[in-house]
């Protein structure tokens, strides 16, 4: 058995920017004062202290593709159909597949490093410890494939399309690596009146800022606490108290 190792940082190690990847999409990596990051790709320009999201769900990879053939218990890929969108090599690296109707419904597998396909027949390896635990059929399961959450981030939408995942930790440019803030005391862009002790949820009037927590008709995802004085310039930065992820 063997898990993902999660990195124990120096201070200002989180704010190293490069071009070139240096660790593993969505690997974890500790402060010595407890603040937790994970290593993203930008999939546009990000300026420090933004909230961001996850990458765009692919309308044709996203749900109900079929298998185009059986995978028994034990196997460790399957042979799916994809419509007209070639999937780029390892484009799905340590994301997802996931089945969402059929036998073997209700299942997550972590897909591992794979082969360029052009659409028709598409071949999708998982981690070896991962293998299918409920037999899959040609006949009912369909699936859906999700991308590492931290492979192409993007500014968190005043349109939410895509779920909040963390805090640029610097600014980075689009295709650049660098270190995304998920838990513990962070800078955040702000919009509106923050009150200190209370709730930030994503921003709905500006990309990649956060709105205060209202008490009733709110259903934004809280994504830390307001930590500073109160803040009305919505072009300021506050200190929060990040809980996206430990």
């Amino acid at each position: 058995m063997s898990f993902d190792t999660s990195l124990w940082g120096s201070f200002g190690q989180e704010k190293v920017v490069t071009t070139t990847k240096k660790a593993r999409i969505g690997v974890r990596m500790f402060l010595p004062d407890g603040r937790a990051f994970r290593y993203g790709k930008a999939g546009e320009a990000i300026g420090a202290g933004m909230l961001v999201q996850t990458p765009l769900a692919i309308a044709d990879h996203d749900m109900d593709l079929p298998l185009q053939a059986n995978a028994a218990v034990g196997d460790t890929h399957i042979h799916i159909t994809i419509a007209t969108t070639a999937v780029t090599k390892d484009q799905y690296e340590d994301g997802y597949c996931y089945i969402n109707d059929g036998a073997g419904e209700g299942h997550v597998y972590r897909i591992t490093a794979h082969a360029a396909a052009a659409a028709g027949t598409v071949m999708i390896p998982f981690i070896p410890e991962d293998v299918v635990v409920e037999a899959l059929t040609s006949a009912t399961s369909l699936c859906g494939l999700a991308a590492n959450p931290y492979n192409g981030v993007l500014l968190y939408n005043t349109t939410p399309d895509g779920c909040p995942v963390g805090v640029a930790a610097a600014e980075i440019a689009s295709g650049s690596f660098g270190w995304i803030q998920t838990w513990g005391w962070a800078s955040l862009l702000v919009n509106g009146t923050q009150v200190l002790g209370k709730c930030a949820v994503p921003g709905l009037t500006t990309s990649g800022s956060v709105d205060p927590h209202v008490s009733t008709g709110d259903a934004g995802f809280n994504v830390g606490c307001c930590g500073s004085v109160p803040i009305a310039v919505s072009t300021d930065y506050g200190l929060f108290f990040l809980t996206i992820a430990p």
